[in-house]
């Protein structure tokens, strides 16, 4: 059995696309996890070779859903949410997530699965060589699913994918090449292709800059709750050059007010407060889960752009599709 194995990783690429000679798989939102199997005991590995095996302890009998005396198994283990969807921010929570630097207690509680898309070596043979489509046959007949072990299925079309992933708030996909062997790299044999949304922020805020950058480090977004509180929902300090820095910067100092527009906690530090005039059309890829130090925040948001042709109260959650919201 090999003794490390560094995962096989995906390239980025923007769109999704139909090609007989790939496949396509969901891309599950947490965190990637090799399981090395052997006489009944197993030992999970993430990306970088840490030890993974007690922070999931349900887990412990993976060998049990697995009709092998010895394997090495790809895939991630993922945190669940209401809706059955695999949600990075509950990952977070359940291994004990960094805020400012610290590290917060875990929670065990949030309910956890790990989804199988891999399978690298088993009972003495190295499939590292194999297609992967021949990996993938060989996976599925000897994984035994259950409520915590899956077997990640595949798909045909890129595109019809895609669309699922997207209306179903799913992270985005994987196009992998049928007949690609397992290489312990990045790889352009296998493609990932994010789902990104966008939604129109309120601007609430500036902070200060850090580093070498000038004017400003991040604008701080909220958005309306029913009783017309301005609620902080993050904020975004990517998708601005050099100039878009200094003419935004300009805008932000002329609305600059010492009074707080927001109607709740703001977790940001060093914020410069601004009049709730201004709106900017923000991308991002999902809405985090409620935590206990705060409410609902945007995911890795990027800004866009201003936008000048609509009313800042038009920015509520109640337009926002983010399933058992409460405000």
């Amino acid at each position: 059995m090999p003794g490390a194995i560094v995962p096989m990783l995906a390239t980025a690429i923007a769109k999704p696309f139909d090609d007989s000679e790939w496949l396509y798989e969901i891309k599950w939102d947490g965190y990637r996890a090799v399981a090395y199997i052997q006489d009944g005991n197993t030992r999970l590995v993430s990306r970088n070779q840490n030890d993974l095996t007690r922070q999931y302890p349900e887990l412990h009998d993976l060998a049990s859903a697995i009709k092998a005396k010895s394997a090495v198994l790809d895939g991630e283990i993922v945190a669940l949410d209401e809706q059955g969807r695999a949600s990075f921010s509950l990952m977070q929570q359940r291994t004990g997530m960094r805020e400012h630097g610290r590290r917060a207690a875990p929670r065990p509680d949030i309910a956890i699965r790990y989804y199988l898309f891999d399978l690298i070596w088993i009972d003495g043979v190295d499939l590292r060589r194999a297609s992967l489509v021949d990996r993938k046959q060989a996976l599925a007949s000897v994984v035994k699913a259950n409520e915590l072990v899956k077997y990640s299925d595949h798909f045909d079309s890129g595109i019809g994918l895609f669309e699922a992933a997207k209306e179903n708030g799913l992270e985005g996909i994987l196009a992998k090449r049928r007949g690609s062997c397992y290489e312990e790299r990045r790889s352009r044999e296998w493609l990932k292709i994010k789902v990104t949304q966008t939604i129109d922020c309120v601007i609430g805020g500036y902070t200060d800059p850090e580093g070498t950058r000038q004017y400003f480090g991040s604008i701080v977004l909220g958005l309306y709750d029913k009783q017309q509180r301005l609620v902080h929902a993050g904020q975004a300090g990517t998708g601005f050059n050099f100039a878009m820095l200094k003419q935004i910067f300009s805008v932000l100092k002329e609305r600059e007010t010492p009074r707080n527009p927001f109607g709740g906690p703001v977790d940001a530090r060093r914020v410069h407060w601004v009049k709730p005039e201004l709106v900017a059309e923000i991308k991002f890829t999902e809405w985090t889960h409620e935590t206990a130090g705060g409410g609902l925040k945007l995911r890795a948001p990027v800004f866009m752009g201003l936008r000048d042709d609509k009313d800042p109260k038009e920015c509520t959650f109640a337009d926002q599709q983010i399933g058992a919201i409460r405000t």
